[in-house]
């Protein structure tokens, strides 16, 4: 594996630190380390387990998945939402002070 770390030169360095979660270090980790990563987990995890298992396994990581994505979604919608309101709020602010200005231009 190339030595590609995205602009961040110290990845290793978050994961010595003891302050910071096992999420802090895959977090750090580039794209193709993390998949490499999630590979060796995966067929470290399953080892032992008969396919019934791994299969309710693998549904279960799904599961998880999923429902840590829908969140992921839901939270970015309301976030948009909330800066198509704020960009709209400062039009209408912007609009509000110009026909203040017409009408004071219209009055004089």
């Amino acid at each position: 594996m190339g030595n590609n770390n995205n602009g961040n030169n110290n990845s290793n360095s978050n994961c010595n630190n003891t302050q910071n979660s096992i999420f802090g270090c895959l977090f750090s980790l580039d794209p193709k380390q993390l998949a490499l990563f999630a590979v060796i987990i995966g067929i470290l995890i399953t080892e032992n387990l008969d396919l019934d298992q791994q299969n309710v396994l693998g549904n279960f990581f799904s599961n998880i998945g999923q429902s840590i994505s829908t969140i992921a979604a839901q939270g970015a919608l309301l976030q948009s939402d909330d800066n198509k309101n704020d960009n709209i709020n400062r039009q209408i602010q912007f609009l509000k002070k110009q026909i203040c200005a017409l009408e004071q231009e219209v009055n004089n």
